[in-house]
């Protein structure tokens, strides 16, 4: 089995479609794991910068289901089983202490993981212990965790997860993900991300076919809510995906070599 962590719903999509739909058409099993796929906590009091991003998705005032179902979607296309993990999206997650949001603006998302940001315990050996019983891994099922490319607080509490994770399963191959579209920024932030991590680490690339790509493409057409977050229309963003991946070659790995 190949397990995918994904942040938010269209991550894996995003970064590793091509790969994926590659994976499944030759039968081998995959599954995605959406973390921070729960709802905003009870009482929430939207912030002027989910309003502004609830405005732009149009998907009403509290847009996790149909972000799921957007999920479910693009799996399905890809061919790809689809979990959701219980946490809130980082902009919606509060100080336990005081209630106050713990992102409130763009500029927090990307910056360091709040101290008191209840998604920290997502580390812990407890809940570690309850993913790998979930999924029910083998020593030779294959992790894949984003890289953590732009620095969003979400990619870089999923990447230390799936660290932590693969310390439990020292036997399980656990692979970085570059994180698109923050990766077409260029070589500087990808070799920012790897030396953020101090671990000895391959390079991979996985080859994708034009079937893929295709795949690939469809799949995050299907988050019709998240297309604005990066391009202005559909049709640019086929056209940069598959320009992309033609660019580099396919799609960009890194292999812990911790065993």
């Amino acid at each position: 089995m190949h397990l995918f962590l994904s942040p938010h719903a269209d991550d894996a999509a995003l970064s590793c479609g091509g790969q994926i739909a590659q994976l499944t058409r030759s039968g081998q099993s995959v599954v995605i794991f959406t973390i921070m796929a729960g709802d905003p906590p009870l009482g929430f009091t939207p912030t002027d910068f989910t309003r502004e991003l609830h405005k732009r998705w149009g998907l009403g005032d509290n847009p996790t289901v149909a972000r799921r179902k957007e999920d479910t979607s693009a799996g399905n296309m890809l061919g790809a089983e689809v979990k959701f993990g219980p946490y809130a999206d980082a902009i919606y997650r509060v100080n336990p202490k005081d209630n106050t949001p713990l992102y409130p603006d763009e500029k927090a998302i990307f910056g360091t993981i709040h101290p008191d940001d209840p998604v920290q315990e997502a580390r812990r050996a407890a809940v570690i212990r309850a993913i790998i019983g979930l999924f029910d891994l083998q020593s030779n099922d294959v992790i894949h965790v984003p890289l953590a490319i732009g620095g969003h607080v979400d990619h870089q509490l999923v990447r230390d997860m799936g660290q932590a994770i693969a310390q439990w399963r020292p036997n399980s191959p656990l692979y970085f993900y570059d994180d698109y579209p923050y990766s077409a920024k260029g070589h500087t932030v990808i070799q920012q991300a790897v030396g953020l991590l101090d671990l000895d680490l391959k390079r991979n690339l996985h080859p994708v076919d034009s079937p893929a790509i295709d795949a690939k493409i469809a799949a995050v057409g299907r988050y019709k809510s998240q297309i604005s977050s990066f391009w202005d229309s559909e049709n640019k963003m086929a056209r940069e995906i598959r320009a992309f991946v033609n660019q580099v070659g396919g799609e960009g790995e890194w292999r812990w070599l911790n065993n």
